[in-house]
């Protein structure tokens, strides 16, 4: 189709186990060791970027409670994982994501830092570091997964000062985020023009640091689904629009009616359901704020998103004429702008239907071309940029994105949208003018 406009077990059972447990609903012991993200991409209902609360695309709805239950479960089993292993107020440093990584559908155009804060005993200062003219940031999620605090940090250095809600002692000197939740997570992302192997931009995001009293606790199972929402409960001032869904999942959500919610919500996936970020990670109190079931899809199609106003996500999974993509049914290729209308950059990445993953290079003939963007791409003479999507290398000049004969999916990501990017995003180019443009209509900036 072609469009114009666990630590201990092998690599291979590691991927193995990974899928086996995905599809149960679940992360594994390896997925809680590692990174706590995917990435920083998300999903909406296509309809939501009109109307947030809009109801689905395809498929049965669940009771809200179990998208609100599915949505905290997943955050907080990770959230605990990562406590467990590295405390708190202490930034974990990951690779680049790839298909061994056990994150879902990660962004690879910059390296992440992470951390969970602790506010039971006073402030937690964040400083992120000085840096040349590469983008970075900072953002933070409170216990339900809702975005609450972004910025764009640097060139200099930045003090930032993040304290509970109801606190009321002495502040440090910095810029004040105040927290609904006593364990909020900290994500910090420093662009890569290299993948990993830009060593600068690791040693950047390595200057980072945080600092706050902590103490001894008693953390929930990861896989006690009930358990991990009580404890959100318990730290967390409510928010009207899921206290009473909440204290619901914590009597119901057992871990058979997540794996339920699971493939329910890969099925919403899988059909289109999700192509965005429009209401995915605001806060729920947000106007924009978007339903319960794209919220808890977004956790698959993108942990610790960020909302639209700093980056426009979007998801392509089928071709204009409703097909879903994969190798075996041919090339797909799509011709995009060079200079779509962002204030700082773009980034096209694709990943597997059944992993949320980067493909393995083996897969793929040993290539292991995974994303492009503004830096390795050049615009052709219209000023555009063109990939092909395909098994075999089409050797005619446009850039390569090779993939198996299964299934896959890709994001475009579009950093600092900006008006001039209205009609110019891929879901402009691949469906604009068929029969699914008001299916993936856009949001206008």
């Amino acid at each position: 189709m072609v469009v114009r406009g666990p630590e201990q077990l092998p690599k291979e059972n590691k991927v193995k186990d990974h899928v086996r447990w995905l599809k149960k609903g679940f992360a594994t012991p390896a997925l809680l060791a590692l990174l706590l993200v995917a990435s920083s991409c998300g999903g909406e209902a296509p309809q939501a970027e009109q109307n947030p609360q809009s109801g689905s695309v395809a498929g049965a709805d669940l009771p809200d409670v179990q998208y609100v239950g599915y949505k905290i479960a997943h955050h907080m089993g990770l959230t605990v994982g990562h406590i467990r292993d590295f405390g708190f107020n202490v930034f974990d440093h990951p690779p680049i994501a790839d298909y061994q990584s056990f994150v879902i559908t990660p962004a690879l155009d910059h390296f992440y830092s992470k951390a969970a804060a602790d506010l039971r005993f006073g402030p937690v200062v964040v400083e992120t570091p000085a840096r040349d003219d590469r983008y970075s940031s900072i953002e933070i999620f409170d216990m339900e997964h809702h975005a609450f605090f972004d910025q764009v940090t640097g060139p200099g250095a930045e003090r930032f000062v993040i304290v509970h809600a109801d606190y009321e002692g002495d502040i440090p000197e910095g810029q004040v985020v105040r927290s609904a939740s006593l364990f909020p997570f900290v994500f910090l992302r420093t662009q890569s023009f290299a993948f990993n192997e830009d060593t600068e931009a690791d040693a950047i995001r390595r200057r980072a640091s945080m600092s706050g009293e902590t103490g001894e606790i008693e953390l929930p199972d990861p896989a006690d689904t009930q358990a991990l929402i009580q404890w959100t409960i318990a730290n967390s001032n409510p928010y009207p629009q899921t206290r009473d869904l909440m204290a619901e999942a914590a009597r119901i959500y057992s871990p058979e009616v997540h794996a339920e919610t699971f493939e329910s919500l890969k099925g919403f996936l899988a059909s289109g359901g999700v192509s965005g970020n429009v209401g995915m990670f605001e806060a729920v109190d947000h106007p924009a704020s978007g339903s319960h079931k794209f919220r808890a899809a977004g956790t698959l199609l993108g942990h610790l998103g960020f909302p639209v106003h700093h980056a426009l996500y979007q998801q392509i999974p089928m071709n204009q004429d409703g097909t879903p993509l994969a190798g075996a049914n041919g090339p797909f290729v799509v011709t995009l702008p060079y200079d779509p209308g962002v204030d700082l950059f773009w980034s096209v990445t694709r990943y597997g239907a059944d992993t949320f993953l980067p493909l393995n290079p083996a897969d793929i003939g040993g290539h292991d071309t995974q994303a492009y963007n503004a830096f390795n791409t050049e615009p052709d003479e219209n000023g555009n940029v063109t990939f092909t999507f395909s098994m075999e290398d089409p050797q005619d000049g446009t850039y390569w994105m090779p993939v198996a004969a299964s299934g896959y999916y890709w994001i475009a990501r579009y950093y600092g949208p900006t008006a001039r990017l209205n009609g110019n995003t891929a879901k402009d180019i691949v469906y604009g003018g068929t029969a699914l443009e008001e299916r993936f209509s856009t949001v206008k900036f």
